[in-house]
């Protein structure tokens, strides 16, 4: 895996000063080891690309995102921008990167936060819109095209006007040519299987497609997401492996200290380390080697994303769909933990939610829709699948653009009802339809034991992000206080209302873990996440403060 950061400045000196920057970053800004190198430079010298890691092929970058032709750079995005393009502006010149921490590092803001994205890391868990952590640089819209001629940035659509074809036909093929240069691989591709609805649906397409694969699950024996995978792999003639999970044990203070850390250099500052990013939380993997990783991640854009939660199945069809509800829904995701911000943060962040709260008024469940795509997709997938990548190769066929494209042309209605979702995986693998789910039935379907798995005494792995005990309780609360005070944190926070947040026994779990890792963030702590994290706790919390990045951070 590599990274790769493009310079177009308005004058040779520009751009050589910018490259020089880029070659000097800091390693511990980024997550696999280096140097950066210059892999491309136009004749004129005003245009560089760089790419940190191993050497890619001639002509290629990272995910194909960015790239040269000529004296003009090139950044692209897909529909749900899992493959993500940063830009920052500074003085003559533009940077783009796959990377928003080489950005801000290159560009001198990597000690300047945006107060604006506290709101929505604290709420929801990643930042959303076109927010960054970092002042200044910020996230490349959904299928955009960025051309960068002589230092001027224009952005135009990169996909086709229309939407396309309309029906599960259509995703059903776009779907199954999405999978099936995973036909290639050598050794064959891996699946991710659930007991769910959307892994089963790549199951059908590979099947479709004629990919071999193996299928694993991750899971106690008597889980449902293992006894149900493990009937869809024998209906299905595919190899299932089962692992388990490692057993439950208390963390201690540099478990967590090193989760901290490690949640923002793997995510490029983007997600809590409430959330589970995996192995990829190791900094500096080995180089992805093994079979190419895929599964079920996206399946909610098929069923209208955040719609369907605000849905209520009508009780004729002509009743309307529910207002009300989508509204409140919206409400308590981005607003939740609101009153942790300062004055001047919150409105700051509010100002960055006038748009889709707009959108709100004239369609909600359509406004749903698309905030799950911008955001949920396109900001918390894409940091999430930038940790996973460090691991593996990772396809995922569901964010695909021409699957995308097909399942937004169906109806709302048919997409939050499943009846998109069922007639796609009816017309790959009909015979998937009758096994049962795990979880949650089919939109509409009664639970009963045919139709859903519940989870059996026993059979689920213990969870510490939401399960620890007073002594995790009180390192969080020690390590927010302490670094709060010395980093910009309490100028974006309110102190008081971090307290009461932290008190024991600490009801909102997941929000003492967003406000740790927002520290962790902050007060630059994250850039010793390859410091053993046993060795700084046993000197004490004060000495495991950063070693400061060379801009110097201000108070939001």
């Amino acid at each position: 895996m590599y990274f790769t950061l493009a310079v177009s400045a308005a004058t040779r000196e520009e751009c050589a000063a910018l490259t020089g920057a880029a070659e000097r970053t800091d390693p511990r800004v980024m997550p696999i080891p280096g140097p950066a190198r210059v892999a491309w430079r136009a004749p004129g010298g005003r245009v560089a690309v760089l790419h940190w890691g191993e050497a890619p092929s001639p002509g290629t970058s990272h995910a194909g995102t960015i790239w040269a032709e000529g004296a003009t750079v090139h950044a692209r995005t897909g529909l749900a921008r899992v493959d993500p393009v940063y830009l920052a502006e500074v003085g003559g010149a533009v940077v783009v990167s796959d990377r928003a921490c080489w950005a801000a590092a290159v560009t001198g803001r990597l000690g300047d936060p945006d107060p604006a994205m506290a709101g929505a890391f604290l709420s929801l868990g990643y930042p959303i819109g076109d927010a960054t952590p970092f002042r200044g640089v910020r996230a490349l819209g959904g299928d955009r095209e960025l051309r960068l001629i002589d230092a001027r940035p224009a952005a135009v659509r990169a996909g086709p006007g229309g939407e396309g074809p309309a029906g599960a036909e259509a995703v059903a093929r776009a779907l199954t040519e999405a999978v099936r240069p995973l036909g290639g691989a050598d050794p064959p591709a891996e699946l991710s299987l659930t007991g769910g609805k959307d892994s089963r649906l790549v199951a059908a397409a590979l099947v479709a497609a004629g990919v071999p694969f193996r299928a694993r699950t991750h899971g106690f024996a008597g889980h449902p997401d293992v006894v149900v995978a493990g009937l869809i792999a024998a209906r299905l003639g595919v190899e299932h492996t089962v692992t388990r999970p490692r057993p439950p044990g208390a963390p201690d203070e540099a478990d967590v200290l090193g989760r901290l850390r490690a949640a923002v250099l793997v995510s490029d500052g983007m997600l809590s380390a409430f959330e589970n990013l995996g192995s990829g939380f190791r900094p500096d993997p080995q180089a992805a080697g093994g079979p190419a990783e895929t599964g079920g991640h996206g399946g909610e854009l098929l069923r209208g994303g955040y719609a369907q939660a605000a849905w209520r199945a009508p009780a004729a069809a002509a009743a309307p769909l529910n207002a009300a509800a989508a509204g409140e829904l919206f409400r308590r995701m981005t607003t939740r933990r609101l009153g942790l911000l300062r004055p001047g943060p919150a409105r700051a962040y509010l100002a960055t939610l006038a748009r889709p709260a707009a959108a709100l008024a004239r369609g909600p469940l359509a406004a749903l829709d698309d905030f799950y795509l911008a955001n949920r997709a396109g900001r918390w997938s894409a940091a999430a699948r930038q940790a996973y990548l460090l691991r593996s190769p990772l396809v995922q066929p569901l964010f695909a653009d021409r699957v995308v494209r097909a399942a937004r042309a169906v109806p709302l209605r048919d997409r939050m009802s499943d009846r998109l979702h069922r007639d796609v995986l009816g017309s790959l693998c009909p015979e998937l339809l009758d096994l049962p789910l795990a979880g949650t039935p089919w939109h509409g379907q009664p639970r009963t034991a045919a139709t859903v798995l519940t989870v059996p005494p026993g059979a689920a792995a213990a969870d510490w992000r939401r399960d620890y005990g007073d002594a995790v309780a009180g390192f969080l609360r020690g390590y927010i206080l302490d670094h709060g005070e010395t980093s910009p944190v309490f100028g974006i926070v309110r102190r008081s209302a971090a307290e009461r947040l932290l008190r024991a026994p600490q009801a909102d779990r997941q929000g003492a873990w967003a406000l740790a890792t927002l520290t962790a963030l902050l007060s630059g702590d994250w850039l010793n996440a390859r410091e053993p994290a046993g060795e700084a706790v046993s000197r004490g919390r004060t000495a495991s403060r950063p070693a400061r990045s060379t801009a110097r951070p201000r108070r939001g």
